[in-house]
């Protein structure tokens, strides 16, 4: 459906060079990490930055092949953040 609406199947058909994409890709992370909305939501976090690379490459997300690891990852970044605020 995309291809017959013109709608480019990733962020790289976008037009975003993978450079720029790259460099910001953390941040963008972290910003959705933020996010107020994210409280409410039952999905771990730090998969956002994969999901943010797959878009970019036009791959499927799998959540099987990242969850465990998310999880582990969101639990040590919520204790920086705690840490740095304090």
């Amino acid at each position: 459906m995309k291809t017959q609406l013109g709608i480019p199947t990733s962020i790289r058909e976008a037009g975003v060079q993978e450079a720029d994409f790259l460099a910001k890709v953390d941040k963008l992370a972290d910003d959705a990490f933020d996010d107020q909305c994210t409280g409410a939501n039952p999905r771990y976090p730090l998969i956002a930055k994969q999901i943010m690379l797959d878009t970019f490459y036009g791959r499927e997300f799998s959540e099987a092949d990242n969850s465990v690891a998310a999880e582990g990852e969101a639990k040590a970044v919520k204790s920086e953040k705690k840490t740095k605020k304090a």
